[in-house]
Order: structure tokens, then C-alpha cells, then sequence
């Protein structure tokens, strides 16, 4: 951008400018892209740019409508897979289910959390029948290992992750000059079935007692095989997987002949310690299939559910007399609905579920153990602790709404309220005739800098009940990073009502 106007600026060669641009217009006698926009004075100022970068959002795909359409399931207004808010990740059609942008805008924690949810209500559904379709697969016998070390060498060329960087063909040329390397063998996508069955034809073939594979991160490829070592007879202990896609070819994209030098290394390493490996085999341990869940609020109560209608025992605990957790302080949800017409009956199911104990008024106060084998204490407001086992423990302690002393005279005047103390005045005889709602008070500074998620849309919430009361809500301050609103152009003005962002 041009024009910088401060020592920061023109060292960070970045401005932030609160406004709304309306439109671009082209200069009629520069040629350049040109943005007239509004000053926070209210004073119009024109710029040139070199480039115009469309920050854009997301919209409903039409892939995604039709995909809908086929599966039976209703779309919102704007198009998205329709869902409801105390069940986000199923749809009206009983069996489908939604996760991720099909159902809105969503990032990617958010995306990644609904498609667990999903695949746990799936499994719910398929809990009956689970184990019955299974098959254990059956292996020929086992080849003795005997003699010297025979390795079979197959480095992936995996397109351009790896061979776009690293010569390959050197790779594996060098590769069979080491020691008790049997035969090189390059693969242009070794985790592919074709070439899982080349492998296995290569085990053979050669006579081979150990193999060592050059391609990606063992975390994603690694069992897969090992189980076409021992599909050849060969031990799965007996493979080895080196890394030379993230450890060569992503890292020194740059230095293509370094990265080929540095997997040739990475190489060389794999097989002096694959000559050195010895079968191993698995053991069996004794596991729990039960769950612990510390938290009775809304996530908790889902947890518990969901674990239980797949099948497996839980102990749901919580610290507090009563289930529910934050939002038995909300009294109406974003639908207009109260929150007593979601909370309730999930409640009353998950106290009724025959494999859910409930503890309330109770805390975890020590822990031992590992996966599958877990002990802990759990203590009473009495001081009565008990025992409990479990496999696996989910924590849904949920967090607290700040009180924010300090800020705006909290505190010190009973009118200085939180959202959810407004929400009890909403409740009951509440005689305001002038509001105001300053946002981000407590957020977005030094102790805590980040955006809460849940301010703004219950801001809007309750003024919306307010608005329905016919009084007059004079303006809504935003004090963080929200762009400004310039009362009278781009305020929201309704019958006893006015909202500004100042």
C-alpha cells in the first residue's frame, strides 16, 4: 500500500483503515485501481493501489445442494444442509448427518470436532452390529530368519513431493551399493495396491528377510507396509520407513542437490539399522471399555450420551449440584426458544441412560494409570471419596464467564450488568428504558487477546428482547477490533429501537 504515514507503518508497510468501501473506480488519468472511502471523522479520502485483494466469505456450493437434494435433507435459507442448534451435526433425515462448511461457515477446528461428532453418531447406529462383519485376516506362515541380512531397498517418488526436489534415481542407485542391500527398486506411489503387491512379489522374488521403504512421515503409511511384509511372510518388526519427503525434499526445496545428499544420509541410516532388527510380536493387554466424563454442562451431557448410545459404560461427574453447567444461566437460545426446552430432556436421558452414572456434587481429586487402564478417586461435597476405573476420560469442564471488575465500574453500580445478568433482568421485572452494550469489554487486550465467539451473537440476542419489549436501545459500543458503524448511515433503526456501533 502507499502513503504510509508512521514510523510502524512504514517499517511494517501495513495500515489497518476502519472503514466500508463501497466500490473501486479506475483512475481516468493514472490508469491505477483507485478505493473512496470513509475516514472515521466522516471525511472521504481516495486512494490508489496496486492490487485490490477481495477478502471474501464462503457460500453454499451447488455441489452441495445437489448432494442434499439426492440425500433427502432440508437447506437453510442460504443454502446450507439444515441442522438444529442442540443437534449440530444431524439432519432432519433420520441416518445423515452434516459436518464442517457443508452447514455453514465453519474454520477447521470446527470442521474437524463436527466430523468426530458425526462418526460417533454413526457408530451409534451401527453399535449393535459392531464386530459381527468382521474378518480376521490370515497370513501365511512365518519365514524364519536366517543368515545374513537380505534388504530390500523401495524409495517412493510420490510426484512432485519427493521427486520434484530429490533425484530419485540417484537415490536408489546408491541405495544398492550398501551393505546386504539385495535389490533398489524406485516406486512412483508406493502406498498404492499395485505396488503393495510389487513388494510382495520383491520379498519373494529375492528372498528377502528385511525391507526398508524411503517415502513420507511413518505416521501415515507405516502399518500399511508392515502389513505386506507379513502378508509376504516376512515379520512386520523386520521393515523400516524413512522420512524423506518432510525430513528432504519439503524442508530444502530450495537445495534440491542438498536434499538428494541429505536422503542418500537418511538412507544409509535406515539400512544399517534395518540389518539390525529381530522379529517381534504383539502381546495382548487386559482394557477397560468404559469412559469417564468430568462436566455436566451441555458438552458433557452430549459426551456421556453419545459414548453411551455406542455401546460403553460412562460415569458422568460433576461438580455442581445440578447438570446443565453455563446454560442453565441462558434462559433463551438464538431460535427464540428457551434453553429449558433443549437442557431438560437431554438431561432426563442422560440420567435415565441404562450404562450413565451420574455423580454431581462430586470432583475427581487423583488419577493414575495409563489408556485403557485408568484409577482415580472421586470425592463428595461430603468428603466421601470412592473409587473408579475407567478405560478413557473425557474432560468437558466447560470455562467461566470473566467478571470483569475493573472495567466500565462493574461492580460498583447495580445497572453495570454482564450479558447474563441481563438475561436474568430479561427474565424478570426489567424496567430499563435506555441500554447500552459495550462489546469485547475484557477481550481482546493484553491478558486476554483473543475473541470469546459467544459476545457478539448474544449481544444481538438479547437486544433483539429487547426491541420486542418496545424499548429504545440507544446504541452497542464495540471497544475491539469490530469496524465502526456511522450512526444514521449504517445503523440498524427499528420500531422503538436504534443499535449503533460506535
Amino acid at each position: 500500500m502507499k502513503n504510509s504515514t508512521s514510523e510502524l507503518e512504514t517499517r511494517k508497510k501495513v495500515r489497518f483503515i476502519r472503514s466500508r468501501p463501497s466500490c473501486v473506480e479506475t483512475d481516468p488519468l493514472k490508469g491505477e485501481l483507485r478505493i473512496p472511502y470513509e475516514n472515521e471523522d466522516g471525511s472521504i479520502s481516495h486512494e490508489e493501489f496496486d492490487m485490490i485483494v477481495l477478502s471474501i466469505g464462503i457460500g453454499a456450493s451447488e455441489s452441495g445442494k445437489e448432494l442434499a437434494r439426492l440425500a433427502g435433507v432440508g437447506l437453510t435459507g442460504a443454502g446450507f444442509i439444515n441442522t438444529s442448534i442442540e443437534n449440530p451435526m444431524s439432519t432432519d433425515r433420520p441416518g445423515v448427518f452434516a459436518a464442517g462448511a457443508v452447514q455453514g461457515p465453519k474454520d477447521i477446528p470446527d470442521t474437524v470436532a463436527q466430523a468426530s461428532g458425526a462418526a460417533a453418531k454413526a457408530g451409534a447406529l451401527l453399535s449393535s452390529v459392531r464386530g459381527t462383519l468382521e474378518s480376521k485376516k490370515e497370513f501365511p506362515p512365518e519365514k524364519a530368519v536366517e543368515g545374513e541380512p537380505k534388504v530390500g531397498v523401495v524409495v517412493c517418488h510420490c510426484g512432485t513431493n519427493i521427486g520434484g526436489f530429490v533425484n530419485v534415481p540417484e537415490v536408489v542407485s546408491y541405495a544398492g551399493t550398501l551393505e546386504n542391500v539385495a535389490v533398489a527398486r524406485e516406486e512412483m506411489y508406493a502406498c498404492s495396491e499395485d505396488a503393495q503387491e510389487r513388494i510382495k512379489e520383491m520379498i519373494s522374488e529375492y528372498g528377502l528377510n528385511r525391507v526398508l521403504v524411503a517415502s513420507c512421515t511413518p505416521r501415515t503409511h507405516e502399518p500399511l507396509f508392515q502389513e505386506s511384509c507379513r502378508a509376504a511372510g516376512l515379520n512386520p518388526y523386520l521393515f523400516e520407513l524413512v522420512n524423506i519427503r518432510e525430513h528432504c525434499s519439503w524442508i530444502h526445496q530450495q537445495e534440491p542437490e542438498k536434499a538428494t545428499e541429505k536422503a542418500k544420509d537418511i538412507m544409509r541410516m535406515g539400512v544399517s539399522r534395518v540389518r539390525h532388527l529381530t522379529p517381534l510380536y504383539k502381546q495382548e493387554l487386559s482394557l477397560g471399555h468404559n469412559a469417564l466424563v468430568l462436566g455436566g454442562g451441555i458438552s458433557g451431557l452430549h459426551a456421556a450420551l453419545e459414548i453411551a448410545e455406542n455401546g460403553f459404560e460412562v460415569l458422568l461427574v460433576e461438580k455442581e449440584p445440578e447438570l446443565g453447567g453455563l446454560l442453565r444461566n441462558i434462559t433463551v437460545l438464538q431460535d427464540g426458544r428457551k434453553t429449558s426446552e433443549i437442557l431438560s430432556p437431554l438431561i432426563e436421558k442422560v440420567r435415565s441412560h441404562p450404562v450413565i452414572t451420574v455423580m454431581t456434587d462430586s470432583e475427581l481429586v487423583e488419577v493414575s494409570g495409563s489408556v485403557g487402564n485408568f484409577k482415580g478417586r472421586v470425592r463428595d461435597r461430603t468428603g466421601r471419596e470412592q473409587e473408579v476405573s475407567f478405560a478413557v476420560a473425557v474432560l468437558a469442564t466447560g470455562a467461566e464467564e470473566l467478571s470483569p471488575a475493573g472495567y466500565f465500574s462493574y461492580g460498583e453500580f447495580p445497572n453495570v450488568v454482564t450479558q447474563s445478568g441481563l438475561e436474568a433482568k430479561l427474565e424478570g421485572n426489567f424496567k430499563a428504558k435506555h441500554v447500552v452494550m459495550v462489546q469485547c469489554a475484557g477481550s481482546r487486550n493484553k491478558e486476554r487477546p483473543y475473541c470469546s465467539r459467544v459476545c457478539c451473537i448474544t449481544a444481538v440476542k438479547n437486544a433483539l428482547r429487547i426491541k420486542e419489549r418496545d424499548l429504545r436501545l440507544p446504541c452497542m459500543c464495540c471497544i475491539g477490533k469490530c469496524a465502526p458503524m456511522v450512526p444514521g448511515k449504517n445503523s440498524t433503526q427499528g420500531q422503538g429501537l436504534q443499535v449503533s456501533a460506535l
